[in-house]
């Protein structure tokens, strides 16, 4: 065994002559909310948690949730806004398949569907080869929904625009 003594790539283009900065600093802002699960909600229903522009940068996703009795399948996703149609854009390209089944009393944090998404345009997240300008609702759908009521708290730490 060894000790070592390691550098991220950020820590490494500071230290060196001259600084070659590799990651920008950003100023981040705090969206998101609480949508309330019915009992008789039916598997597909969409909960519509925050907005965020199509350039900003998504860092962390934090929920808290009552236990859902069966709410096993949840995608956290990008829909289109009610003002342009509302359409499904992608359901699971940031978190995929999350359960809600058990009560989270403390925010918890939800990995990424691909955990390079960490820190990508919103647009690079949703899979596109270029910036729309647009902006889109992050919504939770539920693929089985589960038998309970609950209230479940989203909070998506992104980029300020």
């Amino acid at each position: 065994m060894a000790v070592v003594n390691t550098k991220s790539a950020s820590v490494t283009a500071k230290d060196s002559t001259p600084n070659t900065l590799s990651n920008p600093r950003f100023r981040t802002v705090w969206d998101g909310g609480a949508v309330d699960i019915a009992a008789a909600d039916d598997d597909t229903s969409v909960y519509r948690v925050c907005r965020v522009h199509s350039s900003q940068r998504i860092f962390g996703v934090y929920v808290t949730n009552a236990a859902i009795t069966g709410g096993t399948d949840y995608d956290l996703g990008f829909y289109r806004t009610a003002a342009d149609g509302g359409a499904l854009v992608d359901k699971d390209n940031i978190v995929d398949g999350a359960t809600h089944a058990t009560a989270r009393l403390i925010p918890t944090a939800l990995a990424f569907t691909t955990g390079t998404d960490f820190g990508k345009r919103v647009w690079e997240i949703a899979g596109l080869t270029s910036d729309p300008n647009i902006e889109y609702d992050i919504c939770w759908t539920a693929n089985t929904v589960g038998s309970g009521a609950g209230t479940l708290t989203t909070w998506l730490e992104i980029s300020a625009v």
